[in-house]
């Protein structure tokens, strides 16, 4: 199991929901999907989430492509984009075209 960072996510805390700010039980969301599971872990891509926003953003994607992007911007402020692509390999800050 990988080991599990302190979120570098600006304005996350464990005390309220990152987007709803509802306080009460919370869980962890990794910012990063799939393949990319682990390394959120790692890199401290995660947020703290109510469970009805953690269901929401599973079932219905609301806020996922938001999140990623943002864990993109803030690691790449921290380590430069060349670490985030070797690392993640997808840019999330590209607009769809």
């Amino acid at each position: 199991m990988a080991k599990r960072q302190k979120s570098i996510m600006p304005g996350d805390t464990a005390e309220r929901c990152y987007l709803c700010s509802r306080h009460g039980r919370l869980e962890v969301h990794h910012c990063l999907h799939g393949r990319n599971r682990r390394a959120a872990d790692e890199m401290g891509l995660t947020v703290h989430l109510c469970g009805e926003c953690h269901r929401r953003l599973h079932d219905k994607g609301e806020h996922d492509r938001e999140l990623e992007a943002l864990a993109q911007v803030t690691y790449e402020e921290l380590h430069g984009h060349a670490a985030w692509m070797a690392r993640v390999g997808k840019n999330f800050t590209e607009v769809d075209g």
